[in-house]
């Protein structure tokens, strides 16, 4: 259901204005580069590379196990994230998480996620939830390396996919890619140009980075996607919001809610039925 709420173009511009703040090389580890071609060259990588896996650590808790893994992603770099299975056998749907970055929370890392993907586990998914390329051990900011990190992320993601679908345990077409914030933009390039995934969930985005994704928006589809947004978000302008939508192509839904740019417990019931509906999970 739609919500409706007055943004005068000072107020806009001025929210373009704080993104744009938010992105600048030193002022954040926030980093994009200006608004691109949707040139899908920029995210090719070797899909025959060994991915390297190493378990750090294991723990199960209900019957589901969370195993702390790195594997090697884009150019060789390594990728710290977990992997969450059910108990039983597959085939299982599987779930790639894409945090969120905001400066000074807690879970702006893989642990976003983690309590929602334990939570699915036992419907039939398996879930990986990796770190962004800005919260890994020994990242330094360095000025005109924003194009490359979210070229590197975008593989490292792609890189994940392949890695589930090397599993024997994973259903090919039931994987679904949920992102928020900054890793909701790199979902869009994901949907835009790479077609094996089932189903999206972009969280307070993707147009939080609104001229980069904007180019990708008429390449989304044929998955469906679940778009969510904050009525109170200070990033993203409910009109903003609104005007990104209907340029996205493909299935799609979206849904508005009291709250701000992390969303709410609402939000989270709504983005598991939506996951449950299109992936076809056990109940």
């Amino acid at each position: 259901m739609y919500a409706t709420m007055k943004f005068t173009r000072q107020s806009r511009r001025a929210s373009r204005t704080l993104l744009a703040g938010l992105y600048m090389l030193g002022g954040s580890r926030f980093v994009l580069a200006q608004t691109p071609s949707p040139d899908f060259a920029h995210f090719t990588y070797d899909r025959s590379a060994s991915f390297n896996v190493k378990q750090i650590s294991a723990k199960v808790r209900n019957d589901v196990t969370i195993q702390d893994i790195t594997y090697t992603g884009s150019s060789g770099d390594t990728v710290p994230a977990y992997l969450v299975i059910p108990k039983g056998t597959g085939k299982f749907a599987g779930i790639i998480w894409g945090h969120w970055l905001m400066e000074g929370v807690a879970n702006a890392n893989r642990e976003e996620f983690l309590e929602e993907a334990i939570a699915l586990a036992p419907s039939g998914v398996i879930s990986l939830l990796i770190d962004d390329v800005h919260v890994r051990p020994n990242f330094k900011l360095v000025p005109g390396m924003g194009p490359g990190l979210m070229a590197e992320q975008v593989v490292d993601l792609r890189r994940g996919l392949d890695l589930l679908l090397s599993r024997s345990d994973i259903d090919a077409a039931r994987i679904a890619y949920v992102g928020h914030s900054y890793d909701s933009v790199a979902g869009a390039i994901l949907d835009a140009m790479d077609k094996r995934f089932a189903a999206f969930v972009f969280m307070g985005g993707p147009q939080f980075a609104f001229g980069y994704t904007k180019p990708y928006a008429s390449k989304l589809g044929p998955a469906p996607a679940l778009f969510q947004y904050g009525l109170h978000d200070k990033l993203i302008p409910v009109a903003d919001a609104k005007d990104y939508v209907a340029m996205a192509s493909g299935p799609k839904t979206v849904k508005f809610y009291d709250a701000g740019h992390a969303l709410n417990a609402k939000a989270r019931k709504d983005r598991d039925s939506f996951l449950s509906k299109t992936l076809k999970l056990n109940h």
